[in-house]
C-alpha cells in the first residue's frame, strides 16, 4: 500500500505581495519564517525521497511481502485491450482462443469467481495472495522455507496450532501479528470444482486465493513452482480466485478467462495460468 506524503512548497519571495504596508514589530521576524520555511521544506522533501526508495523495494526486508491490499502501478506493456493479452496467451497454451474470448465476454463464469470470493471471505480471506495450507493460513508471499516447514510438518505428523511451535522466523513473526498472518489452528476450506496439479490423493493440500493483476501474486509463483517441484505429488496445489475488483480493474475478467481455460482442459488452463503471472506487465496496463 503506497504511502503519501504532503510535500510544503515554499513559494519564491518575488511571489510574496510587496504592496508597502505600515511597519510593525513583526517585520523583524519575517527573515527568520523564510529561512524555517526553506528548511521544512528541504527536511520535508528529504523524507519523502526516503520513503519512495522504500516504496521501490530497496530499503524494505524482502524476506516475505504482505497480501495485496492496495493498488500498484502497472507498467506499460505491448497490448493495448486485455483481449488482445488472452488470445495471445491462449493461443500459446494450446486453447481455442476464440471460443475462451467469447465465454469471457459472455460473463457466463462470473458466478463461478463469485463463489471463490464468497468463499475466501468466509474462511477470512482479506488480501491476495492468501494461502490455506492443511487449512492452516498464510497471508502473502513467503518465502519457500515458510511454506516447507509447514508442509513438512504436515506430513510428518508434527503440525501444530500453535504458531509459536514454528521455528521459522518469519512464520512467529506473522503469528504475533495484529491481525495475524499465520493462523495455525486450521479452518475448513472445500476444494469443490477448483482446478488442482500435484497429487489428488496427497496428504498435503495447498488452497491459494490469488488475482491475476496483483503484483505480489506474481512474484510467489516462482516459490510454488518450488513447492511442486520439490514435493510432487505429496502435496496437492488448489487455484481459487479473488479478485481485488476495487483496485486491480481487470481482476475479475481475468479470473473469468481462467474458469473459462479450464473448460478446455485442466493442463491447458495451467499453463494459461502461468502465462498470465509472467507476462503480468504486458496485460496489467490495458483496458477491458
Amino acid at each position: 500500500m503506497r504511502m503519501a506524503l504532503a510535500r510544503v512548497k515554499s513559494e519564491p519571495v518575488e511571489n510574496i505581495s510587496t504592496k508597502p504596508t505600515p511597519k510593525t514589530g513583526l517585520e523583524k521576524f519575517i527573515p527568520v519564517m523564510v529561512v524555517l520555511m526553506m528548511v521544512m521544506s528541504f527536511y520535508l522533501g528529504n523524507l519523502s525521497s526516503k520513503v519512495k526508495y522504500l516504496e521501490s523495494g530497496n530499503g524494505k526486508n524482502t524476506n516475505t511481502q504482505p497480501a495485496a491490499q492496495g493498488n500498484q502501478a502497472a507498467p506499460a506493456g505491448k497490448y493495448t485491450t486485455l483481449s488482445q493479452a488472452i488470445t495471445a496467451y491462449a493461443k500459446a497454451s494450446g486453447l481455442d482462443s476464440n471460443k475462451l474470448i467469447k465465454c469471457m465476454e459472455s460473463g457466463e463464469k462470473a458466478a463461478a469467481v463469485k463463489g471463490d470470493y464468497d468463499q475466501g471471505v468466509s474462511v477470512g480471506v482479506q488480501g491476495t495472495p492468501a494461502f490455506f495450507i492443511n487449512g492452516r493460513f498464510l497471508g502473502g508471499a513467503f518465502p519457500f522455507d515458510s511454506f516447507k516447514e509447514i508442509i513438512d510438518r504436515e506430513l510428518n505428523g508434527t503440525g501444530s496450532n500453535n504458531y509459536q511451535d514454528y521455528t521459522d522466523t518469519n512464520l512467529k513473526s506473522a503469528g504475533a501479528m495484529n491481525p495475524p498472518a499465520f493462523i495455525a489452528k486450521p479452518a475448513t476450506v472445500e476444494v469443490g470444482k477448483a482446478a488442482i496439479k500435484g497429487g489428488n490423493n496427497a496428504k498435503v493440500t495447498v488452497v491459494e486465493f490469488s488475482d491475476y493483476q496483483c503484483p505480489y501474486c506474481s512474484r510467489v509463483q516462482d516459490t510454488i513452482k518450488q513447492l511442486v517441484s520439490a514435493y510432487g505429488d505429496k502435496v496437492k496445489l488448489v487455484f481459487k480466485n479473488f479478485p481485488l475488483s476495487q483496485i486491480h480493474p481487470l481482476a475479475q475478467k481475468t479470473a473469468e478467462a481462467w474458469e473459462c481455460a479450464k473448460d478446455q482442459g485442466t493442463d491447458k488452463a495451467w499453463k494459461f495460468h502461468d502465462a498470465l503471472f509472467v507476462n503480468q506487465g504486458e496485460w496489467s496496463g490495458t483496458t477491458l
